[in-house]
């Protein structure tokens, strides 16, 4: 109970720390409720009791032990203004082209360790610019040493979004050209723009891909290609809580 009161509570969110980082979101109490409900927390306390009861009558040479833990972690380092290596900036940046067949390249500084960057950022343009995830290919740098912080989700996914909504701001202009209408006479539905009011009318992701690099579009210049450098405003703020349960035999150490 001590616990849950020296909370930040929820309705104190955004809240400014001693250290001056602003949390922006979080509902710790709940966290940790949910935790003690999902190990029955009050039936372990009343069996943790029982089995110190039987001990001291000699019945029993285990004990139980139980333990809380809650934490709130840094992730996504890289506010210029706050974070540097060695006086090098941590923001991120995406490269992207969409081909005239319809598939892309995304280019990032990011190196991959294992995680799936590749499926992350593939299906992350996807998502913003209607091609296939299986149609993208994700090259990452070769920056040497290792990646920390569970950044490159939060500051290189965001600048492959950011460089994907350019790529249908653009894209977006093409349709409105090839359909004669206005930009703003255009809605976007999964993979292609669909005049408002007329959903025969539209023109797929594919097809502008390939009007970009062939055909002449007054006022822009040929080629579907964009870069975005994203330095996030604030780091994220992660929170959860752990219960370990422990059996312990008092004579020998064993647990379990």
């Amino acid at each position: 109970e001590l616990r849950l009161k020296n909370f930040i509570q929820k309705d104190q969110f955004p809240y400014q720390s001693a250290l001056g980082w602003e949390y922006d979101l979080g509902d710790y109490e709940a966290a940790m409720r949910k935790a003690l409900a999902a190990v029955d927390y009050a039936g372990l306390r009343r069996e943790q009791a029982e089995r110190l009861d039987a001990f001291r009558r000699g019945e029993t040479r285990r004990l139980i032990g139980i333990g809380l833990s809650f934490f709130t972690e840094i992730v996504g380092a890289g506010p210029v203004k706050n974070c540097d290596i060695l006086g090098l900036g941590m923001f991120d940046s995406c490269e992207i082209r969409i081909h005239p067949t319809g598939s892309a390249i995304a280019r990032l500084g990011t190196i991959s360790q294992g995680q799936g960057h590749a499926t992350t950022f593939a299906q992350i343009l996807a998502s913003e610019i209607g091609i296939p995830a299986d149609s993208i290919t994700v090259e990452e740098g070769d920056r040497h040493g290792p990646l920390y912080g569970s950044r490159s989700t939060p500051v290189a996914g965001a600048a492959t979004a950011m460089a994907g909504r350019k790529i249908r701001a653009k894209a977006q202009m093409i349709a409105a050209y090839l359909l004669e209408v206005h930009d703003d006479d255009l809605e976007w539905d999964v993979d292609r723009f669909v005049v408002k009011g007329a959903p025969e009318r539209f023109k797929t992701m594919s097809e502008l891909a390939f009007a970009a690099y062939n055909q002449a579009i007054p006022r822009l210049e040929p080629g579907l290609e964009a870069v975005s450098y994203y330095d996030l405003p604030n780091m994220t703020y992660p929170f959860g809580a752990y219960v370990c349960v422990l059996e312990i035999d008092v004579d020998t150490g064993e647990a379990e």
